[in-house]
Order: C-alpha cells, then sequence, then structure tokens
C-alpha cells in the first residue's frame, strides 16, 4: 500500500487524472482517505487551493456560483504542477 501523501502534494496528484475539477469534486474523491482529519474542510481545501494556484501548480479554467451562492472556482493542472509529480514516490508513480 502506498503511503499516505500530505494532503496537498495529494491533491496535486489527483488533479493530474483530471482534465478539471473544483473544490466539491475533490473533496468527494479524498473523502475515504482524508475525510478523518481536522484539515478536512472546505475552507482548508480553498486555502490549498488558491496555495497551489499561486505556486503555479495549477490553473483556474471557470468560476461560477455554487447552489448556496458562494463562488465556485474550477482549477486544472499546469505542465509545472505535472512536472512537480516527479516528487512523489515510487508507490505513487
Amino acid at each position: 500500500m502506498a503511503i499516505k501523501l500530505p494532503l496537498r502534494f495529494r491533491l496535486l496528484h489527483l488533479m493530474s487524472s483530471k482534465s478539471e475539477a473544483n473544490v466539491h469534486d475533490l473533496m468527494k474523491d479524498l473523502r475515504a482517505e482524508y475525510g478523518n482529519e481536522g484539515q478536512f474542510s472546505v475552507k482548508s481545501f480553498e486555502k490549498h487551493l488558491t496555495s497551489m494556484r499561486a505556486s503555479g501548480l495549477i490553473e483556474e479554467t471557470d468560476v461560477d456560483i455554487d447552489e448556496q451562492g458562494k463562488l465556485l472556482e474550477t482549477f486544472t493542472i499546469t505542465d509545472f504542477g505535472r512536472d512537480r509529480l516527479k516528487y512523489l514516490p515510487g508507490s505513487w508513480k
């Protein structure tokens, strides 16, 4: 079994398998792995995504308003982000 990755790196890894995703998509996919951790919240995921965007690992592809009237950003991984995946442990490649 693969070691558990830090959440931010796991988000990047997950985004490499999707053409694009928003915070709700990512939380749904990672609930089984991280759902029992204190960092598993929309606010925490949004902070990670904002940081990853600022670092150039992901980029925004769409902005919409969700069912609750909140801003919903959709992201995709960048070439720079894909290149950073080379630092994944061997069991995650």
